[in-house]
């Protein structure tokens, strides 16, 4: 039995055979091509790697700053002239818009 994690990623490779196929019928591409020597190859590869890593930045990035905000609201003190469990939830809601950004 597979975790959900597992069952994403399958997804995730079926959907890319289907976007697979779509490209071959409409720009006549595959894996197995003879335009590139071992060594473009290998920059391609290079390529998506770097853009990997950059996602992976980019949300770590986000992930950091989401935490620092939760620390921040956490140690907050909530207004006592207002409804707390709107404030909370103005609060959140403005938190998670700053991390959708």
């Amino acid at each position: 039995m597979m975790s959900r994690i597992e069952d994403e990623v399958c997804e995730l490779i079926q959907a890319r055979a289907k976007k697979a196929s779509i490209v071959k019928k409409y720009e006549g591409k595959t894996m197995v091509r003879d335009d590139l020597n071992h060594d473009e190859w290998l920059e391609h590869l290079q390529h998506e790697l770097l853009d990997g890593a950059i996602y992976i930045q980019r949300l770590r990035t986000r992930e950091q700053m989401l935490e620092v905000k939760l620390r921040e609201l956490i140690n907050s003190e909530p207004p006592l002239d207002r409804n707390w469990g709107l404030w909370f939830q103005n609060k959140i809601k403005g938190l998670l818009d700053e991390v959708s950004e």
